[in-house]
């Protein structure tokens, strides 16, 4: 590696990066980025539900945003919706990606009761994404892999309870404000679903725990500690 300094944004990338590529530890900055300053949460019940019904969901409605994939580990997510018996809609909300066809499969696999209650709207744009994440009951991430994982600081800005994966960055991004669950157990996945869903006192617990943690990724301090970062390269 000839870089005099490597910036990544988080620690688990630094930790792949030693591992993978055998980059030294000590060139290494993690500097995490900002979530955008102009995201706030939607408290106007009226847009939540215009929104909701210009793209078919019926609320209440689970949540999860991002590109259909498998590295977002959908198939175990809509067989842990099966699997939870709740009473919601379940929204994959975004673009059809690499390999999406397995995801699709395995929602037709589901009993027709199931299948109706899963939306697929497509990709979301960042206007209706508040609004989107204010009216769900949970963000539901359980990805398999993320460098990062921004939808998790979006739904806490948007004071949404969130469930996410115990790999990777996520633990790291979401702080104590998300329900962790292992992504390789759909069991787990379906507990964490019916969690989210009856207990009214963790996802204050959830939200609360999220609003403070977001406080920790501002575009100033990424700034700052690039600058630091580049500063200390160009010695």
């Amino acid at each position: 590696c000839r870089s005099r300094r490597v910036l990544v944004d988080s620690q688990a990338t630094r930790a792949d990066l030693m591992q993978i590529v055998h980059t030294p530890p000590t060139k290494i900055d993690v500097v995490y980025p900002g979530i955008d300053p102009d995201l706030q949460p939607v408290t106007d019940p009226t847009l939540i539900a215009e929104t909701s019904r210009r793209y078919g969901i019926t609320p209440p409605y689970l949540l999860y945003i991002g590109t259909i994939q498998p590295r977002k580990n959908l198939v175990r997510l809509v067989k842990a919706f099966s699997a939870a018996e709740v009473d919601q809609q379940l929204v994959l909300a975004g673009k059809m990606g690499w390999l999406s066809r397995p995801t699709r499969e395995a929602i037709n696999d589901l009993p027709l009761n199931v299948q109706k209650r899963i939306i697929l709207p497509g990709f979301v744009p960042d206007a209706d994404k508040a609004a989107l994440l204010s009216g769900a009951t949970a963000l539901l991430f359980p990805s398999l892999h993320e460098g990062f994982g921004f939808p998790l600081l979006e739904a806490q800005v948007c004071a949404t309870a969130v469930l996410t994966a115990t790999t990777s960055s996520l633990p790291e991004v979401a702080g104590s404000g998300a329900l962790l669950v292992d992504p390789l157990d759909t069991g787990a996945i379906a507990d964490g679903i019916r969690r989210l869903t009856t207990d009214d006192d963790l996802r204050r617990q959830l939200i609360a725990a999220g609003r403070h943690n977001v406080k920790r990724f501002t575009w100033e301090t990424a700034a700052s500690q690039t600058l630091t970062a580049l500063l200390a390269a160009a010695q």
